[in-house]
């Protein structure tokens, strides 16, 4: 099972995808600032995160930063939640940026495409039947 790690501290928004996520079959991991996150990051590595970047303690692209500055957690993917508008800095340094309010099925989509699903890609067989 896919592990997400989401980071938002409007509680509503972190309950909602927690909920939706998990029926959908992902293991999740929440956060309610960026340094939580680093920390649920350590104790628990996540398949994919899920980052707001205006939070309190520590903000998202600060978080993000972080990511990619640490050799151990640059390969895990972010997905980047925001109603402002992000840098172009931001946008290289995240796999993807949806604009908040996005729909539930660019979510899963998104999150399919950089995962390949709540298992992981879906293994072929050499025979090319697939």
């Amino acid at each position: 099972m896919k592990r997400l790690l989401i980071v938002d501290d409007e509680l509503a928004i972190v309950e909602a995808l927690q909920d939706i996520l998990s029926v959908e079959g992902y293991g999740i991991i929440t956060a309610f600032n960026g340094a939580e996150g680093l920390q649920r990051m350590e104790e628990q590595r996540p398949d994919l995160v899920l980052l707001d970047l205006m939070m309190p303690v520590m903000d998202g692209r600060e978080m993000l930063r972080r990511i990619r500055d640490d050799a151990s957690l640059r390969a895990i993917p972010v997905v980047v939640m925001s109603a402002g508008r992000i840098s172009e800095e931001e946008r290289r340094s995240s796999a993807r940026f949806l604009a908040k309010p996005f729909e539930l099925d660019l979510l899963l989509d998104t999150i399919a495409e950089l995962l390949g699903g709540p298992d992981g890609p879906k293994p072929t067989r050499g025979d090319g039947v697939g």
